[in-house]
């Protein structure tokens, strides 16, 4: 037994691990003509910031959201506050939710920027 999972340890360590393939651009309105489309896939989308909130949470964690805008705008989310503005072009990725729930909330078209997408 002991063998076998030393044999597995070694194939694992010898397999490479594939590298994580880019995210090709997305535009925001194909996302809005068809949000279930891509509801729970990783995109990458540009465009303008808008409404910029930054919050902090009752449990102390800070984030903030706005709308970031090219002939449509979609709704970020992202758990910091990054040093950006209204007004500010901008690159982020992130995973796409159609329609979730997020205890009391309702959220429709929101995506969920990644740690670091963000500067």
């Amino acid at each position: 037994m002991f063998i076998g999972i030393a044999l597995s340890l070694v194939l694992s360590a010898a397999s490479p691990t594939p590298a994580a393939q880019p995210v090709a651009a997305t535009k925001i309105a194909d996302v809005l003509a068809n949000p279930t489309s891509f509801d729970g896939q990783h995109l990458t989308v540009s465009g303008t910031i808008a409404q910029l909130a930054e919050r902090t949470s009752r449990r102390g964690n800070d984030y903030a959201t706005f709308d970031l805008c090219d002939t449509a705008c979609l709704h970020i989310y992202v758990r910091s506050h990054p040093k950006i503005a209204d007004g500010q072009t901008l690159t982020v990725s992130g995973k796409f939710y159609a329609d979730r729930k997020v205890g009391s909330f309702d959220v429709k078209n929101e995506l969920d920027a990644d740690a670091g997408s963000i500067p």
